[in-house]
């Protein structure tokens, strides 16, 4: 189904769960968020569950059977839209993602866009 896209969603939560686990200060300074050891705590815990999602969608990847991948897949756009209002949210009305915020929502309406073509549309063009 998608294979190349979950591969690469998997790398981009792995790598940010990365920088949010075991540099939290200077991942959230990216973001020109706040550094207080509430932050810190609430990303290395950010990070933890983006690395185990990452773990997933990589083994994800090789499942054989295309339900799996199917409904992996519904439930990654599930989670990408709701991730895009949060992020929405933080940028656009709390101010709380002051830095690279808009990088931030394009790459999530990217992956959101990824999971409706191989969802939706790829079955169709075969």
């Amino acid at each position: 189904m998608g294979k190349v896209l979950f591969i690469l969603n998997a790398l981009v939560v792995v790598v940010l769960g990365a920088g949010l686990m075991l540099v939290p200060e200077a991942t959230l300074t990216q973001f020109g968020t706040e550094t207080r050891v509430p932050e810190l705590h609430m990303a290395r815990f950010l990070g933890a569950a983006l690395i185990a999602l990452g773990l997933a969608l990589w083994f994800a990847k090789d499942a054989s059977d295309e339900s799996v991948q199917r409904n992996l897949g519904f439930a990654m756009l599930g989670a990408t839209v709701l991730a895009l209002i949060v992020t929405i949210i933080g940028v656009a009305a709390d101010g709380i993602i002051r830095n690279f915020g808009w990088i931030v929502v394009v790459i999530e309406f990217a992956f959101g866009l990824g999971y409706v073509f191989v969802l939706f549309l790829q079955p169709r063009m075969k």
